[in-house]
């Protein structure tokens, strides 16, 4: 027990709760409207934007070519302050350029993509310029976690939150969809002045220090590359679901009853992403050090283990209970994908997610690549079969045994390297 509050209060002293507080605070703020939006719209309304914020994040899964994780990564090892800002400066150069294609490419699916929900195209026209807007807001972010300024990067992520949250209500409220989505655009917008205001004391030679050279480009972009891939494919487990239950069931009725099952085992898992937000930059200074790697990583587990499995039991016994208080009498038919995707949550939360990174950490990118393509192909077949014999709750089914395969891949080599 004294070793517990000795490790609380080293957390506590370095900002894991500005942290943590943060992502706790923007969860219950996007569960909020997650809740708010179905009252504000009508379910067949709320069923298309969810559609199209699906393929928009479908389409985000490229975002920046991966150059987001490779300046935490790169300006994470290196001590030398115009270096840091010579990477970042690269980063946003090709994550800009790599954003506007993705804008270009939505536009082009607006218009002339094959959409199942019909109601989502206008939608999506809409949302087709935000990757700007997402691209230059991350970039704001991973840089103050490189800097450890944690209480800086928190502010910034809440105030993005709150800012929409109460956009949401007050324009949705008065010009219902569209509002909504100009909500979006004004809270970024708001939050990356907020954000250059944070970051201009540490990048006051941004356009006066030169670009990487080019072999130091050549192993960024390397990195960024495959990491864009990996993250693309593991983030598709997310999103896989509910398209592939839009494609093969065509009912917004069934999406909007699939993605309440969804919301708060999925939005929980910002728990051990809080933790790993936090322990990345000092994983990735660390990086050469196996032994301290692995007596972090099990003592990581160990807590997490702990956590997640008191959570997911909780949730699982108290389903119906917690379905009806949260969401209303309306989606009690959520219940059993609602139990299946806490399991789920379960195995990703002390798992998937810390083995993920710290792979990343000690740049064993092909690992994350071939096992995301392993569980990407997997889950697609597991997600056809399974939703085409028990509907939506063979989606949740397919997720949790694509955590489970991802899981034991990762963790099976990270023990092995770390020996």
């Amino acid at each position: 027990m004294a070793r517990i509050l000795r490790d609380f209060k080293l957390l506590v002293k370095k900002g894991f709760l500005h942290i943590f507080g943060a992502n706790f605070i923007n969860k219950i703020i996007n569960f909020g409207i997650a809740i708010v939006l179905p009252r504000i719209i009508s379910r067949n309304l709320f069923g298309d934007f969810t559609y199209a914020q699906t393929i928009l994040n479908t389409f985000l899964l490229l975002q920046g070519l991966g150059t987001v994780p490779a300046i935490l990564q790169y300006c994470s090892e290196t001590k030398d302050e115009l270096k840091k800002i010579s990477y970042l400066k690269y980063g946003v150069k090709i994550g800009i350029i790599s954003n506007l294609c993705i804008c270009f490419f939505i536009v082009l699916f607006s218009i002339f993509g094959n959409l199942s929900i019909e109601g989502s195209r206008k939608i999506l026209l809409y949302l087709s310029i935000f990757p700007i807007f997402s691209i230059v807001f991350e970039d704001i972010q991973v840089y103050l976690r490189v800097l450890f300024q944690n209480k800086k990067f928190s502010i910034l992520s809440t105030t993005n939150t709150l800012l929409y949250f109460l956009g949401t209500i007050l324009l949705g409220l008065l010009f219902s969809i569209s509002g909504i989505i100009s909500a979006k655009y004004i809270s970024y917008t708001l939050s990356i002045i907020l954000g250059i205001a944070f970051i201009k004391e540490y990048i006051v030679n941004f356009f006066k220090v030169d670009y990487p050279n080019k072999d130091e480009k050549k192993n960024f972009l390397k990195f960024s590359i495959i990491a864009s891939i990996t993250n693309a494919i593991s983030q598709l487990l997310f999103q896989l679901d509910i398209l592939l239950i839009g494609n093969l069931i065509k009912d917004t009725s069934i999406i909007a009853t699939y993605k309440i099952a969804t919301l708060l085992p999925m939005n929980m898992l910002f728990l051990p992403s809080s933790i790993m937000i936090f322990v990345y930059p000092y994983f990735a200074k660390n990086s050469n050090d196996k032994n301290w790697i692995k007596e972090k990583y099990i003592k990581l587990q160990k807590y997490l283990l702990f956590i997640n499995g008191f959570i997911s039991t909780f949730c699982i016994l108290f389903a119906p209970f917690i379905i009806k208080i949260v969401f209303g009498n309306g989606y009690l038919d959520s219940v059993n994908a609602f139990r299946i995707l806490w399991i789920g949550y379960f195995i990703a939360g002390t798992f998937r997610i810390p083995s993920g990174n710290i792979l990343f950490n000690i740049k064993k990118t092909k690992v994350n690549f071939y096992n995301s393509i392993i569980t990407g192909v997997l889950n697609i077949i597991l997600d056809i079969v399974l939703i085409l014999n028990f509907g939506y709750n063979g989606a949740a089914i397919a997720t949790v045994i694509s955590f489970a395969i991802s899981s034991i891949i990762s963790n099976v080599y990270l023990h092995k390297y770390l020996k």
